[in-house]
């Protein structure tokens, strides 16, 4: 019996990520599953943070307690711990807040953050999802799976720029986005091709650190 309520469960919680949102009734007729059974199931998710009720639309979505714990697992891969000290050498040296950010799905992470050490920044990305098509991070990280080297994606409006280029392992996969998220007044032509080559640059020393040996000539 609690197998299939795990089960359930996990069904309810793929169908938020494919969906976004969904009442429980949608999730009833959906999983083919008693109104009743999906409001328990639920019920108990709501409490431990892995969904929330969205109050304007009176639908569900994932929680952020579900969105810290894949930021917990994606922290403990090996290639953020390499990759954090040239992180902080690129923030450092272009002074804006600087992420990484992996794919899942049609969605995009952000799982690490440098601040800017700015007096104005832009709000913090570090653990929230968001639609790949709507970042640079996401774009990137969907050229790359087709296209060779170190590309480079820009989206802008007038608020927020965020520049983004690809980090690769040691066989030239994709594994990360490398991104650069600042105030759009505060980059100007020459700022902005400063950050695209210190990203460019800081993207081939960390796929280097994964991959002593592989050579990018």
């Amino acid at each position: 019996m609690a197998t299939h309520a795990l089960e359930d469960a996990l069904n309810i919680i793929e169908l938020l990520r494919k969906k976004y949102y969904m009442g429980v009734s949608e999730l009833s007729k959906e999983l083919k599953l008693n109104k009743n059974k999906v409001f328990r199931i639920i019920a108990t998710l709501e409490l431990k943070g892995i969904v929330e009720l969205d109050k304007e639309i009176g639908k569900y979505k994932l929680g952020m307690n579900l969105i810290k714990l894949e930021h917990a697992y994606i922290k403990s891969l090996d290639f953020l711990g390499l990759a954090k000290p040239v992180i902080k050498n690129l923030r450092k040296k272009i002074d804006e807040t600087v992420y990484i950010a992996t794919a899942h799905k049609k969605d995009v992470i952000y799982i690490y953050e440098e601040p800017a050490r700015k007096s104005v920044i832009v709000n913090s990305r570090l653990a929230l999802r968001y639609r790949a098509d709507k970042t640079a991070a996401g774009k990137v990280l969907k050229r790359a799976k087709k296209e060779v080297g170190f590309i480079i994606e820009k989206l802008s409006n007038e608020e927020i720029l965020e520049i983004a280029t690809i980090v690769r392992d040691e066989f030239y996969h994709p594994v990360a986005a490398l991104s650069v998220v600042a105030p759009s007044h505060r980059v100007d032509l020459d700022k902005e091709e400063t950050i695209k080559d210190s990203l460019i640059s800081s993207a081939e020393e960390i796929t280097e650190l994964l991959a002593p040996a592989f050579s990018l000539d």
